[in-house]
């Protein structure tokens, strides 16, 4: 048996827990089944598409904020001596996304923190594994030192990511109140798996499920529940700070009404074609924002596992090729953008060899000890230290009392103002992702509602690529796992998608 073999043959036998096809969230979503002919046919019809998907939130959002959980949530937070956010990926991007508005509104009192799994490393950089080890989220959370006066929300789509899940058992344990934001009905992920049985059944530990089905693209939980999971995370938060008078659910729709106006539409198709035509031509995007900078940075992470672009670059990295699209300000220091983008000092994981042994994380040293700690991160440039080559600047103009700017395209109009910016910030993500997501569907990396171009950097993406396979190729589940660790065995361009490439493969 070669080593491929015996790799798959791992996953489809041992990895049991991560075969996550009958979570809900992982299902495709209706509304997105032509998504790709939709595009074809006109860019604005597929940001109708990808609209629509973002519409049908606002009941699930308006029944969140009459559940007794949501209730309780807000009571929790009025009495916790700190508020802790835990997340991965998309979710622990929305983590650190609470805590910097937080402490823009509030300087000097750092009562709202973040759990981001791999450290804030990973806001800009995926960090290869760590989400699927409940150790790394358990020593996080004592880093953190909490304790009985303290609340700890995990945000996970999915409602099983093992980092997340293990740095709310620890938070449990150390007698802090627990809740989980998810977006499956709990008793799903709770009655087959045993991480989630553990984790639900505390008595310390609440659930708060909003269950809202599948996403645009199959499986990208940036998008809507990112969204819900900021929406409820953040109104919970303004309510119980002293925050009264605004009606979440009228504010929420006024917004999305005012993205899905012909003129706005035309707007966001028309930065699509541009995005696209720089792309076909082999130029950058630099977007230069007057404001908002972390919800910019965090769409243009994403990008790069999603759809199997060049990630975020370090001054170290002299052959790598530029990320597609990126976010700077000339005018200001790297040091300086990430004061200003956190309002804090970063806070990056440089754990030693012996620090992940004593953790039980020696699986994490395949490679050697991953450089993802601050001298790491201040190494990739978002100043202007670094000129970048055959770049396209693109102005990004936020106003509140007004619409969205975007070069000169007019996106929006004015959002009901909130402490924490909360529909300032949902806007701009909003548009961001359709903006990248619509362009990566004219890019062709996208087919029906599938991401064929992912990047396989955990388990959980291993199952999700494995079902694309299965379900485009028409072969079984376990056929389509063999042929993706074949396709990986062979492959000696990193760029490339194995997803992409078995699908070709096959076909």
């Amino acid at each position: 048996m070669t080593s491929w073999e015996k790799e798959a043959e791992n996953f489809l036998v041992n990895e049991t827990e991560f075969h996550l096809g009958f979570l809900p969230s992982e299902a495709r979503n209706p509304l997105t089944m032509h998504l790709d002919e939709d595009f074809q046919r006109s860019t604005a019809e597929g940001v109708k598409t990808l609209l629509a998907c973002d519409l049908a939130l606002l009941s699930h959002f308006r029944n969140a904020l009459e559940r007794p959980e949501y209730a309780s949530l807000i009571e929790a937070m009025r009495h916790a001596r700190k508020i802790v956010f835990s997340g991965c990926g998309a979710t622990g991007r929305l983590a650190i996304l609470l805590e910097s508005a937080w402490n823009e509104t509030h300087p000097e009192k750092a009562r709202v923190l973040s759990i981001m799994t791999g450290g804030d490393f990973a806001l800009i950089r995926s960090v290869e594994n760590f989400e699927d080890y409940q150790e790394v989220g358990k020593k996080q959370v004592e880093e953190l030192g909490l304790n009985s006066e303290d609340l700890l929300i995990g945000i996970t789509a999915t409602g099983e990511t093992a980092s997340i899940i293990g740095s709310a058992r620890e938070a449990a344990a150390r007698g802090a109140r627990v809740f989980m934001l998810i977006c499956v009905p709990a008793e799903i992920p709770c009655s087959r798996l045993e991480r989630c049985r553990e984790l639900y059944t505390l008595p310390n530990v609440t659930i708060l499920d909003i269950p809202i089905g599948g996403m645009a693209i199959t499986g990208s939980t940036r998008m809507q529940s990112s969204t819900i999971e900021l929406l409820v995370a953040a109104s919970a938060l303004e309510t119980a700070t002293g925050c009264s008078g605004v009606d979440y659910g009228e504010a929420c729709g006024q917004l999305l009404h005012s993205l899905n106006t012909p003129e706005s539409i035309s707007s966001i198709a028309s930065c699509i074609d541009f995005e696209h035509g720089a792309y076909s031509k082999h130029r950058l995007i630099d977007y230069q924002p007057n404001d908002l900078l972390i919800d910019i940075l965090s769409d243009t992470t994403e990008r790069s596992p999603t759809f199997m672009i060049p990630p975020y670059k370090s001054l170290d990295e002299v052959d790598a090729p530029e990320p597609w699209a990126m976010v700077r300000n000339p005018t200001k220091s790297t040091e300086a953008i990430w004061q200003e983008l956190l309002r804090r000092p970063p806070r990056c994981i440089a754990w030693t060899r012996q620090d992940y042994e004593r953790a039980n994380l020696a699986v994490l040293l395949q490679k050697g000890i991953p450089r993802i700690d601050t001298q790491a991160l201040m190494r990739i440039p978002l100043g202007g230290e670094l000129p970048i080559r055959n770049a396209i600047a693109v102005p990004i103009c936020n106003q509140p009392e007004g619409a969205l700017l975007i070069q000169d395209q007019s996106i929006g109009s004015k959002v009901v103002p909130t402490p924490l910016r909360l529909f300032e910030h949902l806007r701009m993500k909003l548009v961001m992702n359709i903006i990248s997501t619509g362009t990566m569907v004219k890019f062709g990396r996208v087919r029906s509602n599938y991401m064929i171009h992912l990047a396989i950097s955990n388990k959980k993406l291993v199952d999700r690529a494995t079902r694309i396979i299965s379900e485009l190729c028409h072969v079984t589940y376990e056929q389509a796992c063999r042929e993706l660790f074949r396709t990986q065995s062979m492959q000696t361009c990193k760029n490339t998608s194995p997803v992409a490439e078995t699908i070709r493969r096959l076909s």
